[in-house]
């Protein structure tokens, strides 16, 4: 979702088990939005960019701090 201000990008997983909060997100996950964010942020460096995953099971959005997901897309490419 780009607008004038922001950039959103929402992943849609089909995951059984939702987690409660974004710290609980399998990894794996957490370093893809990881990846997303910074790919869009030096696309758009003049917009505030953020992630989320839309669980479907739940049609639930969870927006995932974008420290929480470029912290571990930083360690693994460490």
């Amino acid at each position: 979702v780009i607008s004038h201000e922001s950039v959103l990008a929402v992943d849609y997983k089909t995951n059984r088990v939702i987690p409660a909060d974004p710290q609980q997100v399998p990894d794996g996950l957490l370093r893809q939005m990881g990846a997303y964010q910074a790919a869009l942020e030096r696309v758009f460096p003049d917009r505030r960019v953020g992630t989320a995953i839309l669980w479907t099971q739940a049609a639930t959005l969870m927006h995932l701090p974008p420290d929480l997901v470029l912290a571990r897309f930083a360690n693994a490419l460490s």
